[in-house]
């Protein structure tokens, strides 16, 4: 009798627990509160394996954290959806963390991409059969770019570093960027700038590299940015997180092939350079520094696209790792 009532209470205990973390239980329980998540907005870029590899590899999961991770078809569908508050986070570059701060209270967690010139290219590319070679063949050229971006940053970055202002070639919008690369290699416009892997799959089209980023200024940068309340009131969160982030980017720069799978999909790699195309090292989390946010800042106010200048120390998340 004693050992049939031992083994009943053990069935009702249980089942208790399984009640309490089920979906059904409308009140908090503790096992809903252990259960810390973080929404992060992403695009299928590179930059975003180690998040995958987190999730894949349960680094995240083993701190009581669920990544949620949303794939947006567009970064203005991504923005919107950060600034209407349906996300904790986003993976952005530096132009769009500037013109975010402007609307609402950010803060940058960490760089994903871009420590180095050499991590996360850019580059401008010709034409097949252009006869463009070098930045100064670009004269007068149309370029295939968006505005008030990245990508226009970018270019004015590599025409200064080769001693040229921005008016030394022609500005042709083509925000797509399939359809810039269509345009590009079937002459439409002479020359486009892309970043990896695109500007990779160019090249293999035909396209002649004229200039990237990879060297002088860090110009392309990428940082996970969250609402400043967000951090302020989970640190204690991030930097659990950003300790298995960290382990992500240990097994994915430890083993780069074993992740190829994940990344080749997860970055849409074009299927006709997937298999030799190099799965990027990726840096351990740290801040981007501020001569590199300064020269992006000075940018969007010379444009006349920022109002006032933000202060650096305004926007870092300092103590996380």
């Amino acid at each position: 009798m004693k050992k049939r009532m031992t083994i009943l209470i053990a069935i009702l205990l249980v089942t208790a627990l399984i009640v309490g973390c089920g979906n059904g239980q409308t009140e908090t329980t503790d096992c809903e509160e252990e259960k810390k998540v973080i929404r992060i907005g992403i695009l299928q870029v590179e930059d975003i394996l180690p998040l995958v590899v987190g999730n894949e590899e349960g680094f995240f999961a083993e701190k009581g954290i669920v990544v949620d991770l949303t794939i947006f078809p567009s970064p203005t569908d991504k923005a919107n959806a950060f600034l209407a508050g349906e996300l904790d986070a986003s993976v952005t570059d530096m132009i769009v963390t500037y013109l975010m701060a402007a609307q609402v209270p950010v803060r940058i967690g960490a760089l994903t991409t871009g420590v180095t010139p050499e991590e996360g290219p850019f580059g401008i590319v010709a034409a097949p059969g252009s006869g463009i070679y070098t930045v100064q063949d670009l004269e007068g050229k149309s370029i295939g770019i968006s505005f008030n971006t990245i990508i226009e940053y970018v270019l004015d970055g590599i025409l200064a570093q080769e001693g040229f202002n921005p008016d030394f070639v022609e500005k042709t919008l083509v925000a797509s960027l399939p359809i810039r690369m269509e345009m590009l290699l079937s002459g439409q416009i002479d020359a486009a700038i892309f970043p990896d892997p695109l500007l990779t799959f160019a090249q293999y089209q035909g396209a002649t590299l004229v200039a990237d980023d990879t060297t002088g200024e860090n110009l392309s940068q990428v940082v996970m940015i969250f609402h400043s309340q967000f951090a302020e009131e989970n640190m204690d969160l991030l930097r659990d997180f950003f300790a298995g982030y960290t382990q992500a980017v240990s097994a994915i720069n430890s083993d780069p092939e074993n992740f190829r799978e994940l990344f080749i999909s997860g970055a849409r790699i074009p299927e006709e350079i997937a298999d030799t195309y190099p799965i990027p090292v990726f840096p351990y989390p740290q801040l981007p520094q501020q001569a590199d946010m300064e020269r992006v800042e000075n940018w969007l106010l010379d444009k006349g696209v920022l109002d006032a200048p933000i202060n650096y120390e305004d926007l870092i998340i300092d103590g996380l790792y």
